[in-house]
């Protein structure tokens, strides 16, 4: 199956970048790219089978977060990852809660986004930030219950299940870790927090 990836960016050089380094990773990828939003709802309009939506919430056509509320609306099952200069922990857990399904700073080296990509393709969620956590990590139970459940290795039902919510809060939960231990997947997440003592085997 081709692996099809809509880039929304409305700088043609980091488009340019991008499509190289998907063109890297993914043999065989199918590369689309749109500048600003009506370009984006045409190309998701024509090409439906899309895999994969790189996009940059500052794109014309947009105010807010609302170009990337509506492309999820109309679209909700096509994962979605934000790349960004926008990179405040804050922010990042807005786009979240909005519907994105992941977030790449702008500022990461290749080979960070080459992991990121490979992650994001695997299902993973993934959170890519350029600065760290203007605070102190502080979780709360429900969050603690979750982040010991992913270090046994649990997928989002499997705690959905022990904890007995519904696998859209679990997901919500994880988010709120990655971000808050400012890593970019639930294994570095679970060995971070380990090795801040958050996990006690």
């Amino acid at each position: 199956m081709t692996i099809k990836v809509l880039i929304t960016e409305d700088h043609e050089l980091y488009r340019d970048g991008i499509r190289l380094l998907l063109e890297e990773v993914i043999p065989g990828v199918q590369v689309f790219e749109a500048g600003d939003l009506p370009a984006t709802r045409a190309r998701l309009a024509s090409e439906p089978d899309i895999s994969l939506i790189l996009f940059d919430i500052h794109i014309p056509g947009t105010r807010g977060l609302d170009g990337l509320e509506e492309i999820k609306a109309v679209h909700p099952g096509i994962p979605l990852v934000v790349v960004s200069t926008v990179d405040h922990q804050a922010s990042i857990q807005q786009m979240l809660g909005v519907g994105a399904d992941g977030f790449i700073a702008k500022t990461s080296s290749k080979a960070t986004m080459i992991r990121a990509i490979k992650d994001i393709l695997e299902g993973e969620l993934v959170i890519v930030g350029g600065q760290n956590p203007a605070s102190p990590i502080s979780l709360t139970p429900r969050q603690l219950a979750t982040l010991e459940l992913l270090a046994q290795g649990l997928p989002n039902k499997g705690i959905a299940d022990q904890l007995n919510i519904s696998p859209t809060t679990v997901r919500e939960y994880v988010s709120g870790i990655l971000a808050m231990f400012d890593c970019d997947n639930r294994t570095q997440a679970v060995l971070k927090a380990r090795q801040l003592g958050f996990i006690l085997d």
